[in-house]
């Protein structure tokens, strides 16, 4: 792998500045108003080990050049893998060729370039993706492996997974912008399968995010992820089904903000909100949530997955706050969505790659903490669910409406946790969920450990968040009777 900067001098090298401001004149020739160049080195590597043996492993090098053209809300978009100038100077000519206005003079070249003025929100000194080498890696998918065995003997079947992704890229505009930045992602994943009798349970559990090498070594080693992964798993052994119903839910803290990420957090996105096909669209102003609930979207905490200094259109990383106690007060914006409405972007242009566009989308959404206690919350319910892991999820956009897989989940009778659940779903919909929060925690949590967000075919890293929440009431799929 190359080092870090290896990496830095040959991107420096492939996009000089002179360059880049040749290919924004070009992309702008034919009357665009806005260009801008994006230029990318990634090293991936992955290991996945099934059945006691390593089944795969990759190690890629990506890289090359996207140019954008933008004229009105019309976008020419052509990229070309590699850095060969002649390649370039070809794909910025088809994205002027897309974006034009016959009776528009040529705009010439960029003003001087200037570099962003962004603080990086932390700082890897020794990050896991470029740290650790291969045979440190396999070590790691080993280690997982043989303690998920050695964890219970009802244990049958382990799957593991360690990935990295060691990226470098910079950005050029019309307007004079010249940013640069890093992201160096690692994810450990581990599955177990529990056998007993008739009975077959599956747990998982998964650490990572962007993080030094030593979060594998001393904060969430192997062992660690390996052990919670089949403690889940023998624990739905013996689970019970759930009670169908609508009754109050506790959500526990961190991954469970999954569920603001998908019911509020697309609906935020600066594309629905300018075409109007967001429900959002229209409510500025308006209480959309509980007293009390506070919304964030925010690029800036430390070693998540969702995090930056800029973002993939160069605009330095921020804190939005969505909806303050219960009412809606933001968006989120990129560039091109601002731009058409007047509003200024808040960081949230991303792209999957060089081969991409960008667009609007979320970082590390979550709900901000209140001032009960998780044991309180949990006490106040005579009987309900308290789910303590959730699974997917997924809204249909046309209606709102949502299903929330529940992989671990505990019936709630007195105010006590009982008895073990599985094969929980959350339903509602997502336009008036999350004015059924009736209790919130103070332990707030943001898990930026996996999670990864798509959209129109594009795949983004994210975090996600809350603290522990009461819900008044929601629809929970199950057979059992109560």
């Amino acid at each position: 792998m190359p080092s870090e900067d290896a990496t830095d001098s040959l991107l420096s090298r492939s996009l000089p500045r002179e360059l880049a401001a040749e290919l924004i004149a070009l992309a702008r020739a034919n009357g665009a108003e806005f260009a801008d160049v994006y230029g990318e080195h990634a090293v991936l590597t992955s290991f996945s080990l099934e059945e006691g043996r390593i089944e795969q492993g990759t190690y890629s090098v990506l890289q090359g050049v996207g140019v954008r053209a933008i004229r009105g809300d019309q976008t020419g978009y052509a990229y070309a893998d590699g850095f060969a100038p002649a390649a370039l100077r070809e794909a910025a000519q088809v994205a002027a060729r897309i974006a034009r206005d016959a009776q528009a003079s040529p705009a010439g070249p960029p003003p001087p370039f200037r570099v962003a003025d962004a603080a990086a929100p932390f700082t890897l000194h020794a990050s896991a993706a470029r740290s650790f080498d291969e045979t440190a890696k396999l070590d790691l998918v080993r280690r997982a492996d043989h303690a998920a065995r050695a964890h219970d003997a009802r244990i049958a079947e382990v799957s593991v997974s360690f990935a990295t992704t060691a990226r470098q890229f910079v950005i050029a505009n019309s307007d004079g912008l010249w940013a640069e930045d890093r992201a160096d992602l690692s994810r450990l994943v581990v599955s177990a399968l529990a056998l007993e009798g008739d009975e077959r349970q599956e747990g998982f559990a998964a650490a990572g995010g962007s993080v030094e090498s030593a979060h594998f070594t001393s904060e969430r080693t192997p062992e660690a992820v390996a052990a919670e992964a089949a403690a889940s798993a023998v624990l739905l052994l013996s689970a019970r089904e759930p009670e169908g119903g609508r009754y109050p839910v506790v959500v526990c803290n961190g991954w469970g903000g999954v569920m603001v990420h998908e019911c509020f957090g697309h609906s935020m996105e600066g594309d629905t909100i300018r075409k109007g096909s967001s429900i959002r669209a229209s409510q500025l102003g308006q209480q959309v949530a509980a007293k009390g609930v506070t919304i964030v979207d925010s690029g800036r905490v430390p070693y998540s997955r969702g995090s930056y200094r800029v973002d993939d259109e160069g605009t330095p990383s921020q804190r939005t706050v969505l909806v303050e106690d219960g009412v809606l007060v933001g968006y989120l914006w990129d560039l091109l969505n601002a731009r058409l409405t007047g509003h200024t972007p808040t960081g949230n242009g991303r792209r999957a790659s060089y081969r991409d566009y960008p667009l609007c989308r979320m970082t590390n959404t979550w709900i901000e903490p209140g001032t009960d206690s998780p044991e309180a919350l949990i006490a106040s319910v005579p009987r309900g669910l308290f789910c303590k892991k959730l699974g997917g999820g997924s809204v249909n956009p046309a209606d709102g409406n949502f299903s929330f897989q529940v992989t671990e989940a505990w019936q709630i009778e007195h105010g006590r946790l009982t008895h073990p659940v599985r094969n929980a779903t959350l339903a509602g919909n997502g336009n008036d969920a999350m004015l059924y929060i009736d209790g919130i925690g103070s332990d707030l949590a943001i898990d930026g450990t996996t999670g990864s967000c798509g959209k129109d075919g594009q795949w983004k890293p994210v975090g996600v968040g809350q603290p522990t929440l009461r819900f008044s009431g929601i629809t929970v799929g199950g057979t059992a009777v109560g």
